[in-house]
């Protein structure tokens, strides 16, 4: 830390955050439980429907987590032809590939929507309430040198990861609640790259904008 002249960082950014983070994670996130039981009975309903239309396109029951069974109801039973193979020169049915090809066949869609619907259940709505304490909070361990950026990373779970890109997996985030009289508050820098260069640089024009 001295040979790289990083005193003033160790000192007075990085230690001052220690007792922070320790008493965020002490203190944990307040987690709806209710709302996740609702979206978990709802989501396994949408699961069970997508399962038996898929079903019922392929002719019968198969492992839609299995690639090779998949692969074999697409590739062989369907007829769609494979965009691509894997290292071991199967016919490839990762999400990326089946992508390509949902416009091909309607049944490709709705894999892709089961497989969603699996991992958002797996990962998050079913997982979550076990790791809930008493009262129903939820307890991560955040990271301070877990990136090369200086960002926060956390784990056990990590919270920096909750989905937002699909509606599914955004109604997860409104599990993630306050006590009454309480709020949750979003901060973000506005351009912060840009203004660092401006600073740094002394550009009078770039600090102007």
């Amino acid at each position: 830390i001295k040979e790289q002249n990083l005193s003033f960082v160790y000192e007075h950014i990085e230690l001052p955050l220690e007792p922070i983070l320790r008493a965020m994670e002490k203190r944990g996130v307040l987690i709806d439980r209710a709302l996740l039981a609702q979206l978990s009975k709802t989501y396994r309903a949408q699961l069970d429907a997508l399962a038996k239309r898929i079903f019922s396109v392929a002719g019968g029951e198969f492992n839609i987590n299995s690639p090779k069974q998949l692969g074999e109801v697409l590739f062989d039973k369907l007829g769609l032809e494979a965009k691509k193979k894997t290292a071991g020169g199967a016919r490839s049915t990762r999400e990326s590939e089946l992508e390509k090809m949902k416009d091909i066949h309607p049944v490709v869609a709705d894999i892709l929507s089961y497989r969603e619907l699996q991992k958002l259940l797996s990962t998050y709505i079913d997982t979550i309430p076990t790791l809930l304490d008493e009262k129903n909070r939820l307890h991560t361990s955040f990271i301070q040198t877990g990136t090369t950026t200086g960002r926060l990373a956390s784990q056990n779970p990590n919270l920096q990861n909750i989905p937002i890109k699909t509606d599914l997996g955004r109604a997860i985030r409104h599990a993630f609640v306050t006590q009454k009289g309480w709020s949750l508050v979003s901060f973000d820098y506005s351009q912060i790259e840009l203004r660092i260069a401006a600073l740094l640089s002394g550009d009078k024009g770039l600090a102007e904008i």
